[in-house]
């Protein structure tokens, strides 16, 4: 990763053949990861990464939001360049934006993302002054609106159709140094229960997902999807992630879809 003079990250990622569908159209997963991962290589860049903090520190980053909008989606072997700096305190939230561009310098997402630092020991969320002053943030001027909203929760939203229920338990690869189930992990759970017949039809416009939970090795978790808008041009689906031994919510998400041209 290289920084620019105002200390904001800059990384180039090709698509790969891995990370797209039949169709070469690149996946949400991997808007996800490489998001989660440009992110990373910033924090690390300025003594924050979590490996170094869970050690030196006893602190690790959590994140716990984010809405993430498309202009198009790429297809394989295209080359995007991505954007990430984080901003000065929202509530309890450390906000980071992640964009990606193509190789003509047209846009093609943007994420709003909220992280929280926290204290490992006591278990408690650091304040997010102490985050802004390690960071050597220069650059309020490109700063995006931090409110987002609140996420429409599964058990709230009119549903129009419920879609067929998943089940899945997390496997060695799905966990994390922080030893629970990879953040990206929820989103491929999501976009492997929706049905073939929508995303042969739809292409992703949005998504706003909100981690609720941490899941572990070997704790089964059930899918629930659901169709809450439909026109004839568009959808909306809602989406809900529960431990099947308890109904202990874990994960939360909207996902906004208009017809394939």
């Amino acid at each position: 990763m290289r920084l620019t003079e105002e200390n904001i990250g800059i990384e180039d990622i090709a698509v790969r053949a891995s990370d797209t569908d039949r169709f070469y159209d690149a996946t949400i997963p991997f808007f996800f990861s490489s998001s989660q991962e440009v992110a990373g290589e910033h924090a690390t860049l300025f003594g924050m990464g979590i490996s170094e903090m869970s050690k030196a520190e006893q602190r690790t980053w959590v994140i716990v939001r984010t809405r993430m909008e498309f202009k198009r989606i790429p297809k394989w072997r295209e080359r995007l360049t991505f954007e990430t700096f984080p901003q000065k305190g929202y509530k309890l939230f450390c906000p980071r934006v992640v964009m990606a561009r193509d190789e003509k310098g047209e846009p093609v997402m943007n994420a709003m993302t909220h992280w929280v630092l926290m204290d490992l020991v006591r278990k408690r969320p650091i304040p997010a002054k102490m985050v802004e002053e390690r960071f050597n943030i220069k650059y309020e001027d490109k700063f995006q609106n931090p409110d987002i909203g609140k996420i429409q929760k599964y058990e709230d939203a009119e549903k129009i159709e419920i879609l067929k229920e998943r089940t899945f338990c997390p496997n060695y690869f799905d966990i994390d140094l922080n030893k629970h189930v990879n953040n990206v992990v929820y989103t491929r759970w999501c976009c492997e229960s929706i049905p073939d017949d929508i995303l042969l039809t739809y292409k992703i416009d949005a998504i706003d997902v909100q981690w609720e939970s941490q899941t572990f090795e070997g704790e089964e978790v059930q899918v629930e999807t659901a169709i809450t808008e439909k026109t004839e041009n568009t959808l909306k689906l809602i989406h809900r992630i529960k431990k099947t031994s308890d109904d202990k919510i874990v994960f939360e998400a909207n996902s906004f879809w208009s017809k394939k041209e």
